[in-house]
Parts: structure tokens; sequence; C-alpha cells
């Protein structure tokens, strides 16, 4: 196996690994809370409480990134860090009252409650590959 091989992989399996045992590691201590969003007399409502902890889980992540690996792989890290977030999307649970809600009313903001983790996914990893990108040009 070639030894820059090797090193992809084991960046990889790093971020991957450390968002999947650093979210578990804090979802207990972090509290549920629901939230309500409104957006044109329609509610919509989040799961604060995961949110926390994922957001949480990448500040943890980007420092042991910073501190133990090579900040110049973004394209690695960031396959990495996509791939650790993919078991952590199942333990997103749309609050019990929005789901009774999302039965009743027949609305499209009603779906969107499903693609917020999603979105929390992508904009958390976008901002970790930024502030990779900062500290790449500061260290510079």
């Amino acid at each position: 196996m070639k030894p820059e091989l090797r090193s992809n992989l084991t960046t990889i399996l790093f971020c991957a690994f450390s968002i999947i045992a650093v979210f578990f590691l804090l979802d207990p201590l972090i509290a549920e809370a629901t939230d309500t969003l409104t957006v044109n007399s329609k509610r919509i409502y989040l799961n604060v409480g995961w949110i926390k902890v994922y957001f949480t889980t990448l500040l943890v992540t980007f420092i042991l990134i910073t501190l133990l690996m090579d900040k110049k792989q973004l394209g690695v890290l960031t396959l990495g860090l996509v791939l650790g977030s993919i078991p952590v999307l199942d333990q997103y649970r749309v609050p019990g009252l929005g789901r009774v809600v999302s039965v009743f009313q027949q609305n499209n903001l009603g779906d969107f409650q499903t693609y917020i983790p999603y979105l929390a996914v992508i904009l958390g990893i976008f901002l970790v590959l930024v502030l990779l990108k900062v500290m790449n040009k500061v260290l510079k």
C-alpha cells in the first residue's frame, strides 16, 4: 500500500470516528430541547438539543484536527467529516409535537422539518472547512 494512500485513509478514518465518538459521548450530556421557527404563519419544529450536540462535536473535532492531523488535506478531511456525520444523522428526532402537527397539516414546510439535520451537517462541514482554510493561511 502506498504511503500517501495509507495517510489519506488514516485521515478519513480519524475524522469519521472522531465525529461519531465525540457525538455519542456528548449526546447524553446535553438535554434535548424543542424550538419553533415560524415562517409565514407556519410552524417548523426543531430539535435544538441535537443541533447543539452536533456543532459542539464539530468544534471538538476541529480542535483535534488542528492538533493531530495535516490541515492541508481539505478534500480528505471533508470526506471523513461527511462519512462520520452519516451515522449521526440517524440520531436526529423530529420533536413529538412536530410529528403530530405535521400529520394534520398539509403544508410543504412540514416536509422541511426532515431536511433540517442535513442542512445542519452541510453548514457545519462548510464552517469547519472555512476555519481550516483560514488556519492554513494564517500559519503560512
